[in-house]
């Protein structure tokens, strides 16, 4: 079976040249680029910068937490701590909730605290926001140094103590300044 050689001199009329093939085979080569892109990497291609407040950049490191508390009725408890890293931020894209009696969460609402401050817009939301495997979309990004907790709070007319559930989703990642 022959091999195919690909020509990679410029597609020139013969005529420009007089009709004559080694003159125009004195031209030379061109570099003809491959048709897949390369990976980025740190030593090839070009560098791409997108916020890694919208997505993830690479060298993030990826965040999945999870944790429960038992609630008394009109008590609240910590279902999820996530400590930021110093010189990281952290992106926070996903909530959910869960209980061991799913009738329970309706007694439940919860808010989002930085070092102990409730976060604006999301102060006693309602549990019925996403599960623990149908996480709803959140935004949400911290600073650095910050401790962030996920505060539910039972209301007082829950005929029980239920355990709850809780599950947050996201990635921390560091702001590069690019030359």
């Amino acid at each position: 079976m022959a091999a195919f050689r690909q020509s990679t001199r410029p597609a020139l009329p013969l005529r420009v040249y007089g009709g004559q093939a080694r003159d125009a085979a004195r031209i030379a080569p061109v570099q003809i680029q491959q048709s897949q892109p390369g990976a980025y990497g740190p030593e090839m291609g070009t560098y791409v910068r997108l916020p890694g407040a919208n997505y993830p950049p690479a060298g993030s490191v990826a965040v999945d937490a999870i944790g429960d508390a038992n609630i008394a009725p009109a008590a609240t408890a910590t279902l999820v701590t996530v400590t930021v890293p110093d010189t990281l931020r952290f992106r926070m894209v996903g909530i959910g909730f869960g209980a061991d009696d799913e009738v329970a969460l309706r007694f439940l609402t919860w808010a989002i605290r930085f070092d102990g401050d409730t976060r604006p817009g999301y102060n006693f939301v309602s549990a019925a926001v996403g599960s623990l495997r149908q996480l709803a979309e959140i935004i949400v990004v911290i600073g650095s140094s910050q401790t962030v907790t996920v505060v539910g709070a039972a209301d007082a007319n829950a005929v029980l103590t239920y355990r709850y559930q809780c599950r947050v989703r996201g990635w921390f990642w560091n702001e590069k300044e690019v030359p």
